[in-house]
């Protein structure tokens, strides 16, 4: 398994010997991934794949994933990371109360800013008074 260059890339060589259970939850996220990705799926379905990963990990599974795209696999995402989107996804679907809002190509789209105004649905965040 030290051999496995997905243990390596995901920096898992010295936690093999240990249980799952034991593991922080960035070390599981990483573990799911490469576990999923044995059998050299050419689907592969994420839920909020980079949510509780520290950002090198983060980084790391964003290269790995755009590698799987343009090795032609289908990858399947729910997330609401704007930024793994742009770099991963060729389509993007946004649900806004059970409700297609959004279907489009990231290639409609000429900068990140344009594409970010448009997955929140044109939604500016307006000032809040914490009262602090």
């Amino acid at each position: 398994m030290e051999k496995n260059p997905l243990v390596r890339a995901f920096e898992l060589n010295d936690q093999l010997d240990k249980k799952v259970s034991d593991l922080s939850s960035g070390l599981r996220k990483r573990v799911g991934i490469v576990a999923g990705m044995m059998f050299d799926p050419h689907v592969i379905m994420l839920d909020e794949p980079t949510n509780a990963i520290d950002p090198l990990t983060r980084d790391l599974l964003i290269e790995y994933m755009g590698r799987l795209r343009a090795d032609n696999r289908t990858i399947l995402t729910i997330t609401h990371d704007l930024h793994y989107c742009w770099n991963v996804s060729d389509r993007i679907i946004v649900l806004d109360h059970k409700h297609i809002a959004l279907d489009a190509m990231l290639s409609d789209f000429n900068s990140f800013d344009e594409f970010s105004k448009a997955a929140m649905l044109g939604k500016e965040h307006e000032h809040v008074d914490f009262g602090l």
